[in-house]
């Protein structure tokens, strides 16, 4: 059966990366920013890469399992709910009693305020805007350890199909509940993500081969001939070209932080790690600090963006120091 050249299956792949956590820091500032701001500058360039890169590294730290592995699916979904969904419903029944609380304060509840953060999707704006992307990156997750059964050409083939369908009916799988209609669509990345995995041990020059692939993604976006991506509301751009963009500015972002991070003492490492802790809830959270702000994305200083990153990472971090950081940010307790 066809597959792609792969480590040890079940190999331990758990040491951290101070590089890859670097990548995961920089997109989330990247979300935070895109929904601080708004504007074709803003999609053009940040849109593009900051959410498929989640989804490229998800690929690229992929975890390969034999293909006759019992209850790999079963494992994938459990292991990911734990440190996806366990949050994500944490922070959305918090989040909700807050919110309700606030509404019925100023007299502005509506039943809607409750029904659409539950059912997820698109169709959720405002404080809870963000909270799509994490029932999809646990969706594509068990997506994508269900086709490891297939050959690798049947796999590509389902993983094409699907995005082509994204392509052509993305307006009507984005508003499905808990985001399962767009999770598909990241999966063009993941398998990207793990493809270039295969390939890293080639670059030797990491720094000046990432810098390469950056300025290759970024040229049809700054030439205006590759669209921005929203997959949260299932739009991948220009057909093909929106993708390989976003893939090589990932990519490149990536290589570019591993050559820079293997020159750097090993608390710089730590550190990055130690703030990588804190990603989930700064998606999940950081919109809510911009709702209770409440000024206008046209009127926004610069200080604005620096409370709605700082504000959410500082309650992570002192989270992460107690029990309760499994549950609210998905990784265990800081030691």
């Amino acid at each position: 059966m066809a597959s792609l050249p792969a480590p040890t299956p079940d190999a331990d792949t758990t040491t951290r990366s101070g590089a890859i956590d670097a990548l995961r820091i920089v997109a989330v500032v990247g979300i935070v920013t895109g929904h601080v701001w708004a504007g074709p500058f803003i999609d053009a360039g940040l849109y593009t890469w900051h959410v498929p890169a989640f989804f490229l590294l998800s690929g690229y730290l992929w975890k390969i399992r034999r293909p006759d592995a019992r209850g790999a699916v079963a494992g994938e979904a459990k292991k990911r709910f734990r440190t996806i969904m366990t949050p994500y419903f944490a922070w959305l029944v918090a989040t909700l009693l807050v919110h309700v609380t606030i509404l019925n304060h100023r007299g502005t509840f509506t039943p809607e305020a409750v029904t659409l953060p539950l059912i997820g999707g698109s169709l959720n704006a405002g404080p809870f805007g963000a909270y799509w992307f994490m029932p999809a990156l646990f969706f594509s997750a068990i997506m994508f350890r269900a086709l490891e059964r297939f050959s690798l050409v049947l796999r590509v083939a389902i993983i094409a199909a699907i995005t082509v369908t994204t392509h052509l009916f993305g307006d009507v799988l984005a508003p499905l509940p808990l985001s399962i209609g767009v999770a598909g669509s990241a999966l063009i990345f993941m398998l990207a993500g793990q493809g270039l995995r295969h390939f890293r041990s080639r670059v030797k020059k990491p720094v000046r081969f990432g810098a390469g692939c950056l300025a290759a993604g970024a040229a049809p976006v700054l030439a205006g001939v590759s669209a921005p991506l929203d997959m949260k509301y299932g739009e991948l751009g220009t057909p093909v070209l929106s993708i390989v963009a976003a893939v090589l500015i990932s990519f490149g972002l990536l290589l570019i932080l591993e050559g820079v991070f293997s020159r750097l003492p090993g608390w710089v490492h730590t550190v990055s790690t130690r703030l990588a802790a804190g990603c989930l809830m700064v998606v999940l959270t950081h919109t809510y600090v911009l709702w209770l702000l409440g000024i206008p994305d046209t009127e926004r200083p610069f200080w604005v963006l620096i409370a709605a990153v700082v504000l959410p990472w500082s309650v992570a971090m002192i989270l992460n120091r107690t029990p309760l950081s499994q549950i609210f940010l998905g990784t265990p307790r800081a030691t």
